[in-house]
């Protein structure tokens, strides 16, 4: 099943959540950091469906201020060519950022400590800012996390139409 497919999926399994979500969106009558947003959870068989308002999601969605980094970047890159350990030694022994980077992976690594980050602060950002177009475009915006390695993160809206929420 690809990813499309895995998200129509999930939107059919949680119909009447996301219809309830949708009248609560129909009645609001401007964008705000209130406006509540869907939040699916599929990454393991016990799938979990989530509503929190769009200026909170970073509390369901745990949000890193570390992976979007070019050194972070650069590591994880690393990672795919060869072991983690090894990745981490180069890294840290760099003469131009070792010392730059291990400030920079502490940091990563406290916010590990707390569970793993899912997306970083900029998707988050993006996700706020896609809310309000969709909004405008009286779309109910979601988050769907998926199983992948480790994870994928999808947004998407769909039309409160669907939901027969009439719109002006």
């Amino acid at each position: 099943m690809d990813q499309r497919e895995r998200v129509q999926q999930l939107c059919e399994d949680h119909a009447e959540d996301l219809r309830s979500l949708a009248i609560d969106v129909g009645a609001h009558h401007q964008w705000d950091l209130t406006l509540p947003v869907a939040v699916i959870d599929a990454r393991c068989d016990r799938r979990r469906f989530h509503v929190t308002a769009v200026g909170t999601i970073g509390n369901v969605v745990r949000v890193s201020t570390t992976i979007d980094h070019p050194l972070m970047q650069q590591l994880f890159e690393l990672i795919q060519t060869g072991s983690d350990q090894s990745a981490l030694e180069l890294m840290l022994s760099n003469a131009n950022y070792g010392e730059e980077f291990a400030g920079l992976f502490e940091i990563y690594r406290e916010e590990r400590s707390g569970g793993t980050p899912l997306w970083s602060a900029s998707d988050a950002a993006s996700f706020v800012v896609k809310s309000k177009e969709a909004f405008n475009d009286r779309e109910l915006s979601i988050v769907a996390l998926l199983p992948s390695d480790p994870h994928d993160v999808v947004t998407f809206g769909i039309p409160l139409r669907y939901y027969g929420i009439e719109t002006s």
